[in-house]
């Protein structure tokens, strides 16, 4: 009889453990224009049922099914996500992520931030209306479950998610830390330092703050938010870092994660600042060497299969 018990618990967990796993998807890939002071194109990465094939994006190629229809069934999750640098820049360098997030049943929305004088304003704007158009879109309207929310940030887009989030940032405080910490060349390039934004009022949270219930910040620019603007971030969080990054994580990473009201969970990696941008094509390698270039003994590529799988883990256990 115990033998038959220990039996039956055995299924029952194998069966539970099954049920749990995942829906396994195929990846689409579809591109919108989203009218702005400047118009930008934003690539949006979802399930769907459709065979894949190369889809060529300049230099870079992307396994996925291009406008092919969203997966039948039920509702999926969206992920919001913000790439790197303050200036013009591509999600396309992370389409191994988004195009893993799609597979495991969730809607990537990841807009092309176009160059701003005022990207701490901007870009956040910039979400927002990629995600009201992508919800507006009659492929999509029905098929994304806004209420299952959560938002992934690089770099310059980790601080840009904080933001999308209800985070505060304060100029004065970033131009004081750059002032101190003239080493974080990655943090402070162009903040003035001469005292110019010693007045300059933190910005107040914004009041349409978006309802995410989990954020993952990827060597996130955590310099321009003090303690107090993150006070209303009582939400999972999941923030990685490298290991021989030159954003000084004293001032980036580590000060978010010792200020954030909930603690953050944290992974860190071997390699560089640009170690979460896709391992790159022999063509790209030769005309971005900065964000291809790796310390010696990296693997991106099997850092890359860890974290996309941590990532995905995370954000199905929180949305």
């Amino acid at each position: 009889m115990r033998a038959l018990i220990l039996g039956l618990a055995l299924a029952v967990a194998l069966i539970s453990t099954a049920s749990a796993d995942p829906p396994s998807f195929r990846a689409g890939v579809t591109r919108i224009t989203v009218h702005d002071t400047t118009p930008f194109d934003v690539l949006i990465a979802y399930p769907t049922e459709a065979a894949e094939a190369s889809v060529e994006e300049g230099p870079i190629k992307l396994v996925a099914s291009r406008d092919a229809p969203v997966a039948a069934g039920a509702r999926f999750p969206v992920v919001l996500f913000s790439h790197g640098g303050s200036g013009p820049g591509t999600p396309l360098v992370h389409g191994d992520l988004l195009l893993h997030l799609a597979r495991q049943g969730f809607i990537v929305i990841a807009p092309f931030h176009p160059g701003t004088a005022k990207p701490f304003v901007d870009r956040p704007r910039q979400i927002h209306k990629a995600l009201d158009s992508v919800l507006a879109d009659p492929r999509f309207s029905k098929r994304a479950d806004p209420d299952r929310m959560g938002m992934v940030g690089f770099s310059f887009g980790g601080a840009v998610t904080l933001i999308v989030a209800g985070a505060t940032i304060d100029l004065a405080h970033l131009s004081a830390y750059c002032h101190d910490h003239a080493d974080d060349s990655r943090a402070c390039g162009g903040i003035a330092t001469d005292g110019s934004w010693a007045k300059v009022p933190p910005s107040r949270k914004s009041d349409d703050a978006l309802p995410l219930k989990a954020l993952v910040l990827l060597e996130p620019y955590g310099a321009p938010i003090e303690q107090k603007g993150l006070g209303s971030l009582d939400l999972p969080i999941l923030i990685y870092s490298a290991s021989q990054s030159d954003l000084k994580a004293e001032g980036n990473i580590l000060a978010l994660a010792k200020a954030l009201p909930r603690s953050p969970r944290q992974i860190a990696v071997p390699g560089s600042h640009f170690v979460f941008v896709d391992p790159c094509s022999p063509i790209l390698a030769t005309t971005a060497t900065e964000i291809c270039s790796d310390p010696p003994d990296t693997d991106r590529a099997a850092i890359h299969q860890r974290f996309k799988r941590e990532i995905s883990d995370f954000l199905r256990a929180n949305l």
